[in-house]
């Protein structure tokens, strides 16, 4: 029966750095108000009109929403003479917004809002962590089989020469690269690169259970230089607050797949000790990750999402990763072409403000994997 090659787990990762996954919406800034110095209240829109229209407010309300007027909700609510609070059962949830916005910067700031399933619940797609975990594996295997990905590597940093949209730059190399990691089932009837092939077929990961809208936070973009100098963006995010629980099941096929939840561990210490090794141990800033340390979500930055260095090494990574940012258009005055002198390619961290610290975005551990 196939029951009896099936192995299913609980994992548990802890939030350390909020975490963002975009739902592909913004969040306008006639959307939200400030309910007070610290919460934003995000208003519910179609209930916000049917109470202007009840106010005979409707025409200004359209055209409110409708123009170019450069204001946000709660001034054009005092100019109507409405107070914010008269709109609070409208609201339908509010975040904490210390660390990121008070209400005098608010007009120019972009929101970008959390994806959440149909109850209004933050979660975490079954396709984001599998992504994760797929990045993660394919790094430990390059440093454990160097051997194998020597040809690839040869090819990859001749193309890297060549100038080409970010879509389409090194595609063919990356695929190449994944396939001798993944694609190794050898099925009767198919090609060895064939997608029926990959291995991580026998990986199957859940949605994360859902969360409350308690548990996000407004969190504000933040560039972390090596040199500790930070740069605020005006780009807000809805993310998973720190110290939140993220609890997902994880099936694996033995009969497809061979790896084992040892397996996994292991490639989390060895990803991340990469990871600081050629690139965070620039960021004097930011403390040595622990072993069991992955990155979650959008917004972690270059090196958490990519291959290069566990691929190169530090220096031909440097190196490599400038090639990169230069044939892809990055501009220069983002000064790539200076990263050897800061010490790390790319020079910036990506990270965010939360209770008066600085922490890198999406930085989670692997708490707990258990049987069951």
């Amino acid at each position: 029966m196939r029951e009896q090659y099936l192995k299913r787990y609980q994992v548990v990762m802890r939030v350390l750095g909020p975490v963002f996954v975009g739902s592909g919406r913004e969040i306008g800034k006639k959307e939200y108000v400030f309910v007070n110095s610290r919460q934003v209240g995000i208003v519910d829109i179609q209930k916000l009109y049917h109470e202007m229209t009840k106010r005979r407010k409707q025409v200004a309300f359209e055209e409110y929403l409708l123009g170019s007027y450069n204001l946000g909700l709660a001034m054009w609510l005092r100019k109507q003479n409405i107070k914010v609070g008269e709109i609070q059962p409208l609201i339908k949830y509010q975040l904490d917004c210390g660390d990121a916005v008070d209400e005098s910067n608010s007009n120019r700031l972009q929101v970008l809002e959390c994806i959440k399933d149909a109850y209004g619940n933050p979660y975490i797609p079954g396709s984001t962590l599998k992504g994760m975990f797929r990045g993660i594996m394919l790094g430990a295997d390059i440093i454990n089989h160097d051997h194998k990905y020597q040809d690839v590597k040869q090819e990859l940093r001749k193309n890297a020469q060549y100038k080409a949209s970010r879509t389409n730059y090194l595609k063919r190399d990356i695929t190449a690269i994944e396939e001798l990691c993944y694609r190794t089932l050898a099925r009767e009837g198919t090609k060895p690169n064939d997608g029926v092939n990959d291995v991580m077929q026998g990986i199957v990961i859940s949605d994360s259970e859902p969360l409350s809208v308690e548990d996000l936070v407004l969190c504000q973009k933040v560039e972390l230089h090596t040199n500790g100098i930070e740069t605020t963006l005006p780009m807000l995010r809805e993310c998973i607050k720190p110290n939140t629980a993220i609890s997902f099941s994880m099936t694996i096929d033995t009969s497809v797949c061979q790896w084992t939840t040892n397996d996994l561990v292991e490639a989390v210490k060895l990803f991340i000790k990469n990871y600081y090794t050629h690139f965070a141990a620039a960021f004097t800033k930011i403390g040595a990750p622990k072993t069991n340390y992955v990155f979650c979500g959008g917004g972690c930055g270059f090196v958490s999402k990519t291959i290069v260095y566990p691929l190169y090494g530090k220096k031909e990574g440097m190196e490599l990763t400038q090639t990169i940012f230069g044939k892809t258009g990055v501009p220069r005055n983002h000064k790539h072409d200076k990263d050897k002198l800061y010490g790390a390619s790319p020079h910036i961290m990506k990270c965010t403000k939360y209770q008066g610290k600085t922490i890198p975005m999406g930085m989670c551990k692997i708490e707990s994997i258990k049987a069951y």
